[in-house]
Order: C-alpha cells, then structure tokens, then sequence
C-alpha cells in the first residue's frame, strides 16, 4: 500500500487563511458594493438622459404650439361673445311684446265722440317683470262727457280683458273742460281725461317649494 505525504501542508494552511482574512473579505464586499453603486449611478446618468431629451423635445413641440394655442384662446373668447350677443338678440326678440293688437282693441273701443290726443305704452323692464303700463289721453264729449269717458274707459278694459289674463284699469286724471265741440249739429261740452292700463303680458315665475316638490315626486312615485 503506498504512503502519501503531504509536505505543503502548512503552506496550504496558510494559503486558506489568507483567503479566509476578514479584512480581505471584507474589502471584496467593499469592493462589490462599489461597483453596484457604480452601476446604479451609470443607469440613473442614462435615464436622467434620457428624461432630459424627451423634455427638450416636448420643450420644443410646445413652443410650436403655444402660438397655436393663444390663437385658439382670443378665437374661443370671440366665438363665446358673438354667441352671447346672439343668445341676447334672440331672446330680446323672442321676449318682445307686439302693440299692434293692443292699438287695435283700443280704436275698436273708441267711439266718434271721443278723439284721443296720447297713448303711450311701456314694455316690462326685465325678465321678471309680468306686467305692461298703457297710458291713453284724450277728450270726451257728450252731454254727459264724464260718463262718456267713463264708458270709453270700461270698453277697452273688456276688450284687452278679453286678450289677456289680468287687466287692471283706473282713470289717472278726469276733469271737465271748458271746450265745447260741435258733434252732429250739436253743441257738446267735453271733459279731458287720462287712463291707465295694466296688463299682464307675461306668466309669472312661480318657484317651486321644496315641500311642494317632493310631494309631487311621491305622487309620481
């Protein structure tokens, strides 16, 4: 059987615990670390680079585009106000009251012996407002000139009455007159007056009440 002998056994000793020194050990771990930071830095360098190129290049996109984009702006802020004054015309007509049925009931009304010298209207002022004020002057004669401006003054009260919801009428002024008219052969004293009409020329904007409106959607329910 043959005999081995080992003669570099202490130099292999040795060897192993000079791979086995912690120092050495760890400077290896330094070492790796070092090169991972490394590493890291050199990816976050390339990534930061290339951040930086897409941004130059949004950069530029959007200073060809920002010219575009305020054009867009004062155009969109011109097409908004010829909308507005567009919506305002057309509601204006749309809302518009016409007098000329009104001028008509009244000539309807107004018999020979009474000559109007005034008629005056004025439409609502604003969207909430309902109601119309016509005013109507003139002279009555007859040989009671007072009762004949009185019944000049119930005839068109019905006659608008009967165009729209609500009229309200009163006499703003009635005062004998010291002219006298001549009237089918016949001398007539006269007595000046002034009338004033309200008409309802609009609905009025009821808002519903919260109570009001959830019984409503119970019923509806």
């Amino acid at each position: 059987m043959p005999l081995h002998v080992n003669l570099y056994h202490e130099v292999q000793r040795q060897e192993l615990a000079r791979r086995r020194d912690p120092l050495r050990l760890g400077m290896l771990a330094v070492l790796v670390v070092a090169i991972g930071f490394v590493a890291n830095y050199f990816v976050a360098l390339g990534r930061s680079h290339s951040i930086g190129t897409q941004y130059s290049g949004l950069e530029d996109e959007w200073s060809s585009i920002e010219p575009k984009a305020k054009e867009a702006k004062a155009r969109q802020e011109e097409l908004n106000g010829e909308i507005a004054a567009s919506d305002a015309m057309v509601k204006s007509v749309d809302g518009r009251f016409y007098w000329a049925p009104v001028l008509d009931e009244i000539l309807k009304a107004v018999p020979r012996s009474v000559q109007l010298t005034h008629v005056g209207a004025d439409a609502p002022g604003d969207d909430k407002a309902i109601n119309s004020v016509l005013t109507i002057s003139g002279i009555s004669s007859a040989p009671e000139p007072r009762k004949e401006a009185e019944a000049v003054r119930t005839a068109i009260d019905s006659r608008l009455g009967s165009k729209f919801k609500h009229v309200a009428s009163v006499f703003k002024a009635l005062d004998d007159s010291d002219q006298i008219v001549m009237l089918d052969g016949r001398r007539l004293p006269t007595a000046s007056f002034t009338m004033e009409f309200q008409i309802q020329v609009r609905d009025p904007i009821v808002v519903a009440q919260p109570a009001a409106r959830k019984a409503r959607a119970e019923a509806a329910e």
